[in-house]
């Protein structure tokens, strides 16, 4: 469903990405674990045009950009199979919960406001916010604004979620929540790339792990391949600084 090859991307004369190739299919939820600076949040970010790559394409079912010579349509086109999910969580401060899942129906979907509301309504209910619909975000937690985030992205059906660190910002005892809502959205079957230093959590939902280091794909397997039969030394090494289990 997912066809991404050689994409590479340099900040001046920093190579972060060194020409990375990676297939995934329709309803698999691949993780990718590295160490900070390894290029994992900025392949993320090319894969929906937020960073341009220097070169590379994605196909994603059917549509195929190359990264270099996109398009403002081509763009556009990429993106509305794509929904991102961030650290920070980039709700518009001044909209409430409600209107903030709205919004990308609205304005980008040109959805009647009143269907946008309803789906609003359900999604709010889905990630268990239903009480919070009109609080502003400062009124939120930070794992209630994450969940608004996830609500946000599924509002618009689309066939990929990326999800860059999803849990990064928030305080531990807020991040089980946050978790739950992604495991129970990767139960309906959508496609997900999920960036994330949670061990436990990239155990129990990855169909796939990816280890990234210095802008490439270091190892690549199943959970049981990549932390119980780790191949090389420095996924190894990586991995012995967490402690995880898995249930």
């Amino acid at each position: 469903m997912i066809d991404i090859k050689q994409v590479h991307k340099a900040f001046g004369k920093n190579q972060i990405l060194r020409g990375i190739d990676l297939t995934v299919e329709r309803g698999e939820v691949v993780v990718i674990l590295g160490p900070s600076g390894s290029g994992k949040s900025t392949f993320l970010r090319c894969l929906n045009f937020l960073e341009r790559a220097d070169q590379g394409e994605i196909s994603i079912d059917h549509t195929t950009v190359k990264f270099n010579q996109a398009r403002p349509k081509d763009i556009l086109a990429l993106r509305r199979k794509t929904a991102m999910v961030f650290q920070q969580y980039d709700l518009f401060l001044h909209k409430t919960a409600l209107e903030n899942i709205m919004e990308g129906l609205v304005i980008a979907r040109k959805q009647p406001k009143d269907q946008a509301y309803d789906t609003a309504l359900q999604l709010l209910t889905k990630v268990g916010l239903l009480e919070k619909k009109d609080a502003y975000p400062h009124q939120l937690s930070g794992g209630q604004q994450q969940r608004v985030g996830i609500a946000r992205a599924l509002a618009l059906n689309p066939e990929v979620i990326l999800f860059d660190e999803p849990t990064s910002a928030l305080d531990p005892e807020l991040v089980g929540e946050t978790l739950d809502v992604i495991k129970q959205v990767a139960q309906t079957g959508v496609t997900m790339i999920i960036v994330t230093h949670e061990m436990n959590f990239a155990y129990d939902i990855a169909d796939r792990v990816i280890f990234m280091e210095d802008g490439v794909i270091v190892e690549s397997g199943t959970p049981e391949e990549v932390f119980e039969q780790t191949k090389e030394e420095r996924t190894k090494q990586f991995l012995a600084r967490f402690s995880y289990h898995h249930s």
